[in-house]
């Protein structure tokens, strides 16, 4: 017999579902409607231009240099936060007496703010008082050449990432059968067999999830760039949330501020789908 619910599962899902709509769909949506018009500095429409603000955005030097910096950014960040906190889980995968401590000391960065980070990470960098350059003598101006600059931005990514990254990859570790490895021990594979054979199949999934989700946060960067570089030197940490940053709150250009944000969100969705390709062949379920 069918179960009668009511209004029940709907009134659960009510409150979710309005805050999804109010703070996410209606705000995209009115993204793209007025990428389409000419805005002007108080955030009105006034004229209709079609797709004139694309034609302007893909024309623009500044924008193409700064997908090329995102890309840069994610493809260096994403793997090493992965690798990093793989490696850290694999390390701490047995319990032991201390087990807790490091736990802790290694989950610890996803605690700490993105902007006090920051602040730290620029005072450890400086280039003549800084830690980074005293204890390797260097003297290296890391964000003022722009050859280093972007190199910071990437460091302090994956430390921030680290965290969440190793609290879901340990759990995945911890959760492997342990009469699989034991069998593997007993026909003599070593640590890195075990690794590459037993270990990566299985947590696959929770890699190809934190593979999801980290790819989408670097692609969205824009916090360290504003707190410590606005996009220098000369455009080289320059993302493209940045730009449309730049565009909307510094020049005013809101119907370039929005396009640019448009373009963002379609090259973030492209990436994640070819993900989903790459998930169909190399995530073991």
């Amino acid at each position: 017999m069918r179960k009668k619910h009511g209004l029940a599962p709907y009134a659960y899902l009510f409150f979710s579902m309005l805050f999804i709509i109010g703070f996410i769909y209606y705000p995209a949506i009115k993204t793209m409607f007025k990428s389409l018009y000419l805005v002007n500095a108080e955030n009105h429409p006034v004229a209709f231009v079609g797709l004139e603000n694309y034609r302007t955005l893909f024309s623009d030097p500044e924008f193409r240099g700064a997908v090329r910096v995102t890309f840069q950014y994610a493809l260096c960040s994403v793997p090493l936060t992965i690798v990093i906190a793989y490696a850290l889980a694999l390390i701490s995968a047995k319990k032991r007496r201390l087990s807790r401590l490091y736990e802790l000391l290694y989950a610890l960065p996803m605690a700490v703010s993105m902007s006090v980070a920051c602040v730290v990470f620029r005072i450890l960098f400086n280039g003549n008082l800084g830690l980074i350059n005293h204890i390797f003598g260097w003297s290296i101006q890391w964000f003022t050449d722009k050859n280093y600059t972007l190199v910071v931005l990437i460091v302090i990514g994956v430390w921030l990432e680290i965290g969440m990254n190793y609290l879901f990859l340990l759990s995945a570790v911890r959760g492997v059968n342990r009469d699989l490895l034991e069998a593997a021990e007993l026909d003599g594979a070593s640590a890195l067999k075990k690794v590459r054979y037993i270990y990566t199949p299985l947590i696959s999934p929770t890699v190809f999830y934190l593979f999801c989700v980290d790819m989408g946060a670097a692609l969205m960067m824009s916090g360290p760039v504003i707190i410590l570089t606005n996009g220098g030197p000369n455009g080289a940490t320059t993302t493209m949330i940045y730009y449309m940053y730049r565009k909307g709150f510094y020049i005013f250009n809101y119907g370039l501020s929005y396009a640019s944000a448009v373009v963002a969100f379609a090259i973030g969705f492209i990436v994640i789908l070819v993900a989903f390709v790459w998930e169909r062949k190399g995530v073991q379920y």
